[in-house]
């Protein structure tokens, strides 16, 4: 049991070291950062509730397995559900704290929200399937969580200097934040429910893809960090 749960939460501490490592200007309270980790945990069980909810409705309405089944379940049931609830908890506990004051800490928080969500559910996947299923998880979705986190950050860090210009509510931030996650989280399913040859190609490039751009992405956006009152609104 204890190897287990080693296999299922040491990959994603990993990440995080890593993540944590690049904050280079000025690190964030651990206070903070632990919170972030609880209810980014504490965000999968509501996300499991509604995904339930969804499923037996999307099961009444398309066939499963279908084409059409695997992309509601791809984009709307696992992505944008368990996306909207990182981002709640993000949100309710980081835009207006005081310790929000560089860009790059909107990448910290997100990553660390996304891998607290992410490492409940390791847990609970490695736990029933074992070490294959803890390292595969560690190749492919615990990444996948940390991408989305990225993507997420750096957007949230962006809103955070344009709430400095323009007010911001939780629908705004919410609405420039998410559909880059989604997108990601939402084809990465859908190819993984297809279960056919083709998608397995497309969804192994896809995966190959994403990791190399997010890489370049946080890499460009710690180099880039700088305090969010002293960055010029975006234009958008």
């Amino acid at each position: 049991m204890i190897i287990l749960l080693a296999a299922a939460v040491l990959p994603a501490v990993y990440l995080l070291s890593q993540v944590y490592k690049m904050d280079t200007i000025e690190k964030e309270p651990w206070s903070l950062l632990r919170k972030l980790l609880l209810f980014g945990a504490i965000s999968g069980v509501p996300a499991a509730l509604v995904e339930s909810l969804l499923t037996g409705v999307l099961m009444n309405v398309f066939t499963e397995g279908t084409v059409l089944y695997n992309l509601a379940a791809g984009f709307i049931v696992a992505a944008l559900v368990e996306e909207s609830f990182k981002f709640l908890f993000l949100y309710k506990f980081t835009f207006r704290s005081p310790d929000f004051n560089f860009r790059f800490d909107g990448v910290v928080y997100a990553v660390f929200v996304s891998m607290g969500f992410a490492i409940l559910e390791n847990i609970l996947y490695v736990f029933q399937g074992g070490m294959g299923v803890a390292v595969t998880r560690a190749l492919l979705a615990l990444p996948l969580h940390a991408a989305c986190g990225v993507y997420m950050g750096i957007a949230y860090g962006q809103q955070k200097v344009n709430s400095l210009y323009k007010p911001a509510s939780f629908s705004s931030v919410a609405r420039a934040c998410l559909p880059t996650p989604i997108l990601i989280h939402g084809f990465y399913d859908f190819c993984a429910f297809m279960q056919t040859e083709i998608f397995t190609l497309v969804f192994i490039a896809f995966v190959i893809v994403v990791f190399i751009l997010t890489l370049k992405q946080l890499k460009k956006a710690s180099r880039e960090d700088s305090p969010v009152n002293e960055v010029t609104i975006d234009a958008q």
